[in-house]
Formats: structure tokens, sequence, C-alpha cells
């Protein structure tokens, strides 16, 4: 019994320390040192949305609306259909302020998590220290914190369709883009791993 434990422990623990890889996946020479998420990256662009969040059971739904301020500032506005602000951020890499939130949303976990998400969504700019591929795309490794972002860019659109969160050894996010070209996303879901929380975005024709 003792020598059973002691081995399911040790099963665990190795379990546990696995580093996260992406299947199918080979590395690929590195030959830049930085790539653009371009799609909230207009400053002249209001970019919207109509948007669906779904959050511990609560479903909300309405517009979600983004506008780059800066090089490094945007701003996010989430309403309702009718126009009742539920959501007003402003937040760049490092700097973050919340100008209006919903009460029922005044939780700091719940906080917290959509400042990551849109932060990480909304960033322009990402230095990258790894290149892989697999058969359908190039995807590029960042260092964030004691984190990891993994950009996949399509081999045959050349446009970012996916951006998966990790630690070192499990997804946390996972973003997926469509689009019809590379300045704009036709539509947007964020997927958490970990906590119940999807994020459903598409674009408001003009």
């Amino acid at each position: 019994m003792i020598r059973f434990l002691i081995i399911s422990l040790l099963s665990v623990f190795f379990f546990s320390c696995k580093s996260y890889t992406i299947p199918n996946a080979t590395a690929k020479k590195l030959e830049v040192s930085e790539i653009k998420n371009p799609y909230f990256s207009n400053p002249e662009t209001d970019y919207v949305y109509k948007a669906h969040i779904e959050v511990y059971g609560r479903k909300m739904g309405g517009l979600f609306i983004a506008k780059r301020i800066n090089d490094s500032l945007h701003r996010v506005v989430f309403t309702t259909d009718f126009g009742n602000k539920l959501i007003d951020f402003e937040l760049s890499e490092t700097t973050f302020k919340v100008n209006y939130i919903l009460e029922d949303l005044n939780r700091k976990m719940i906080v917290n998590t959509l400042r990551d998400d849109f932060r990480l969504l909304l960033k322009v700019n990402h230095p990258v220290v790894q290149l892989l591929e697999n058969e359908d795309s190039d995807i590029y490794k960042s260092v964030s914190g004691k984190r990891f972002n993994y950009f996949f860019i399509s081999k045959k659109q050349q446009q970012l369709v996916k951006l998966v969160h990790t630690t070192k050894s499990k997804e946390k996010i996972i973003f997926e883009f469509d689009s019809k070209n590379s300045i704009f996303a036709q539509s947007i879901k964020i997927n958490h791993k970990t906590i119940p929380l999807t994020i459903e975005l598409n674009q408001i024709s003009n």
C-alpha cells in the first residue's frame, strides 16, 4: 500500500510538472523579434461588435466598442442594446482605469479577469522568443510574466486565427479570430478553460 501511494504521488507530481506542448508542432527558425496583432491597432477606427458574455451562469448581450486612444492606451465600452452602460474601461499594458462598471459585475475576480482578457486582446506589439509550425499555422511564442502566449498565423491567409494563453503546463484562455482581411476580425471568441467565462464578439457592419 505504501509503495502504491508513493507511485501515485510521483505520478501526480510529474504529470503536474509536464510542460505545455502544441500537438504536431515542430521548431522553425525565428527571424523576427516581435509580431503584431492588427485587429485593434488603428486609432482612426471604432471597433464595434455585437457582444454576448456568459460569466458564472449570467448571460449578457449588447454592444462592445473598442477604441485605440494612443500607442499604448485603449478604451473599452460594453453597453446593452438600448445604450445602457455596463462596462467602461481604459487600459494599457501597465495601467487600468474603471470609468464605470455595473454593480452586479463589480467583483474583484470578474474585473481583473476582464481587464486581463481585454489587455491581451487589444495589445498590438508582442515580443516573441520562439517559432513553431504545424500543418496549418506558424506559431509564435511570447513570454508574458510567468505565462506564455502562442499566436497562430494561418499559412494560407497569413492572418492571426488563434491566440492561446497558457501557464507552463496548461491552457488558460483561447482566443479565436475569424477575419476576411488582416486588419479587422469579423468575429472573436474568448473561452476560458478554468472558469465559466465565454465572450463572443461579432462585427456590426457599417
